[in-house]
C-alpha cells in the first residue's frame, strides 16, 4: 500500500510503519510503499523543507519559493492531487489538506501523546486500538455524502478536514483553519482552465512511468485517454461482454482508438467469471483499504482488470471516475433558482427535466420550492439499517462544508468528496497489483474550476455534460464528444446474484447485523428480490454489501507494523 504520514511529538523517538522510508528527520515525515519519485518531491534549506507528495505540476523553482512563504493559494494552485506538507527542524508541521478530499489525512495520538498523521485510517487504527466506528459506519450508509466532523471508519482516528491549513505542534491540539473557497469565474475562463488543468494533471501521471487509462467509448474517460495520449504511448482498456463484439461502447471505443496512433486498444471480454459478487467467499478475498471500497462488489472483474494491465507492466492507471459526479449533476440547482426567484427560468427547467425523466414535474418543482435537496438529488439511504443504526448516525451528526454557498454548490462538493474519499479506497486495492489508480477529474484545481460556473450554467436538461463537452471540442471524434450516453451493467448485477446468491445471503446476516446495525431478514428479502430481477435500486442495497465485506476483510488482516525510530535529536 502507498501512503505516507509523520509524527509530531517531544523526545528524541518516533513512530514510523515498518516499510517506512524516512524524508524528513525533525520532525518525522515518511512515506510507505511504491511511490513515483515524482511523485514524492522536496525543496528544502538547512532549517526548513516543503514537501508535496502526490502527483503535482509544480515546476522545482515554483515549489523552491514555498519554503519563503506558503499560501493558502497552493492547494489549487497546480493540476494533480497532492498534499504539501511545511517543515521546520524543531518546530511545527504545517499540512494543506486537499480541497477535493482525494488526498486524506488522518490523525490518532500515540501512547506517549505525541501526535500520528497518516494517509491510511487503517493503518493509525493499527496504533489506536483497531476498533471500528460504528457510528462512523452508520451515518455514512444513511447519508453517503453528509460530511462527519473529526471522525473517520476507525475509533481514535481523525479525518482532517479537506481544504484546510492544519499547523501541529508537539504540546498542543493542531491548529485549523479553513483554506480554501472556490472564485466565481467566467464560463469560457472555466472551461479553458478546465482543459490546461486536465492536460496537465493527465501529464504529470504519464511522465516517466507506463501508463494505461479505461476507454468505455463514454466522453469521460475517452477524454483522458487521449489527453494522455497526447504525451506518449497509452495503453487503453475497454471492458465489453464476451458474446458482444461490436456495437455501442465498443465503436465508440475503436472510433477513439482509431483517432489516435499512440493509443494501444486492450480489449477485455467478460465472461460468467467476472461477474459482480463472485469470488467474494472467504475473509481474504479482498485487499484491506480504509473503508468500504464500491468495487469490491465487482472485485472479479476490477482485478482482472488490474491483472491484464500489470501483465502488461503498466504501473500508473487513469480512470473517469469523478466524471458523472462533476459535470451531470443532479438538478440540485431548482432550488437555487427557486430560492432567487427566477421563476420563468425554474418553470422551463422543471419540465425540460420532467421530460427527460418521463415523470409529472410537480414533485420536481415541489422540492425545489422547498429546498428539499435530498429528492433533487436523488440521495437514497441504505435499505435495511436498523433504529439503532439511526440513532447512532443521529448522535455523530454533519457538518455544511462549504458554508454560504448555494444548495447545487454545497450539495456538489459534498459528493465530489464523498467519491473522492471511495476513489481512495479503490486505490488502495489497485495497490495490491502495485498499479498507482489515478482519477484526474476529482483534482482539487479541476472540481474549483467547475465550482468556479454559476450552477445552472454546468448542467442542464437540453445537453448532457456542458462543460466536459465544451473541453474535448477538438480532441474526441465528434460522435463520442456529443454522445449522451454509455452501457450499463445492470443485468450482469441481478446475473451475478443468482450465480452467487448463497455466498451474498451469507453477508446479509453477519458483522453488520451483530453490531446491531442492519436488518438481516429485511437484507435477505432485497438479495432475494434482485436475485429475481425484479427492479432494484441498487444504491441501498449495495452499500450494505460493501460495508459487510470491508468489516470481515479488516477482521481478517493482521494490524499494520510500526517501529520506533531513534534518530532524531
Amino acid at each position: 500500500m502507498r501512503w505516507f504520514g509523520g509524527h509530531v511529538g517531544r523526545g528524541t523517538t518516533a513512530l514510523l510503519p515498518a516499510d517506512g522510508r524516512l524524508l524528513w528527520a525533525d520532525p518525522v515525515v515518511w512515506v510507505a510503499g511504491k511511490w513515483s519519485p515524482y511523485h514524492v518531491r522536496i525543496a528544502h534549506n538547512d532549517v526548513a523543507a516543503v514537501i508535496v507528495i502526490g502527483p503535482c505540476s509544480a515546476t522545482a523553482a515554483e515549489l523552491a519559493r514555498l519554503l519563503d512563504v506558503l499560501p493558502d493559494s497552493a492547494l489549487v494552485a497546480w493540476a494533480g492531487a497532492y498534499t504539501i506538507i511545511g517543515v521546520v527542524r524543531g518546530g511545527p508541521v504545517t499540512i494543506l489538506t486537499d480541497p477535493a478530499g482525494a488526498c486524506p489525512i488522518y490523525t490518532t495520538r500515540s501512547g506517549d501523546g505525541a501526535l500520528v498523521w497518516a494517509s491510511s485510517s487503517w493503518a493509525l487504527a493499527s496504533l489506536a486500538g483497531g476498533q471500528v466506528d460504528d457510528g462512523w459506519l452508520a451515518a455514512s450508509l444513511l447519508s453517503p455524502t453528509a460530511a462527519v466532523p473529526g471522525r473517520s471508519a476507525w475509533t481514535a482516528v481523525t479525518l482532517l478536514p479537506p481544504g484546510h491549513r492544519i499547523t501541529a505542534h508537539a504540546d498542543r491540539p493542531p491548529a485549523l483553519r479553513t483554506a480554501w473557497q472556490p472564485a466565481r469565474r467566467s464560463l469560457a475562463d472555466a472551461i479553458a482552465r478546465l482543459r490546461d488543468t486536465l492536460a496537465a494533471g493527465v501529464r504529470v501521471r504519464v511522465d516517466g512511468v507506463v501508463p494505461a487509462a479505461d476507454l468505455s467509448g463514454g466522453l469521460d474517460s475517452t477524454t483522458l485517454a487521449l489527453m494522455a495520449a497526447k504525451v506518449g504511448s497509452i495503453a487503453a482498456v475497454t471492458v465489453h461482454p464476451a458474446d458482444i463484439t461490436a456495437g455501442g461502447d465498443l465503436d465508440h471505443a475503436r472510433s477513439a482508438a482509431a483517432a489516435c496512433k499512440a493509443l494501444r486498444h486492450l480489449l477485455l471480454p467478460l465472461d460468467d467469471r467476472h461477474l459482480p459478487y463472485t469470488g467474494l467467499a472467504g475473509s481474504q478475498a479482498l485487499p484491506v483499504t480504509d473503508e468500504p471500497a464500491p468495487s469490491s462488489l465487482t472485485w472479479a472483474m476490477f482485478s482482472a482488470e488490474l491483472r491484464l494491465l500489470a501483465e502488461a507492466g503498466v504501473d500508473s492507471h487513469l480512470t473517469g471516475d469523478g466524471g458523472d459526479t462533476l459535470f451531470f449533476p443532479p438538478p440540485v440547482y431548482l432550488a437555487d433558482l427557486a430560492r432567487t426567484r427566477r421563476w420563468l427560468r425554474l418553470a422551463a427547467d422543471v419540465q425540460a427535466w420532467a421530460r427527460l425523466r418521463r415523470v409529472s414535474p410537480w414533485p420536481m418543482l415541489t422540492a425545489a420550492m422547498s429546498g428539499d435537496v435530498g429528492h433533487l438529488a436523488g440521495v437514497a439511504a441504505a435499505h435495511g439499517l436498523t433504529p439503532v443504526a439511526t440513532e447512532l448516525a443521529a448522535a455523530v451528526g454533519t457538518e455544511d462544508g462549504l458554508p454560504g454557498a448555494g444548495f447545487a454548490d454545497r450539495a456538489l462538493l459534498a459528493e465530489v468528496r464523498q467519491v473522492a474519499r471511495t476513489a481512495h479506497s479503490e486505490a488502495q486495492l489497485a495497490d495490491a497489483f502495485g498499479i498507482a489508480l489515478h482519477n484526474p477529474y476529482l483534482d482539487a484545481r479541476v472540481v474549483d474550476a467547475v465550482l468556479g460556473v454559476p450552477a445552472d450554467l454546468r448542467t442542464s436538461p437540453r445537453r448532457y455534460k456542458p462543460l466536459l463537452t465544451e473541453v474535448a471540442r477538438g480532441l474526441l471524434p465528434e460522435p463520442v464528444r456529443l454522445r449522451a450516453a454509455k452501457g450499463v451493467f445492470v443485468g450482469d448485477h441481478h446475473r451475478g446474484l443468482r450465480a452467487n446468491l448463497s455466498h451474498v445471503l451469507d453477508l446479509a446476516d453477519g458483522h453488520l447485523a451483530d453490531r446491531g446495525l442492519a436488518d438481516p431478514q429485511r437484507l435477505d428479502r432485497q438479495i432475494r428480490r434482485a436475485a429475481l430481477g425484479l427492479d432494484t435500486n441498487w444504491g441501498r442495497l449495495e452499500p450494505l454489501l460493501c460495508a459487510e465485506l470491508w468489516l470481515r476483510t479488516v477482521a481478517a488482516v493482521p494490524p499494520v507494523p510500526w517501529t520506533h525510530w531513534h534518530g532524531h535529536e
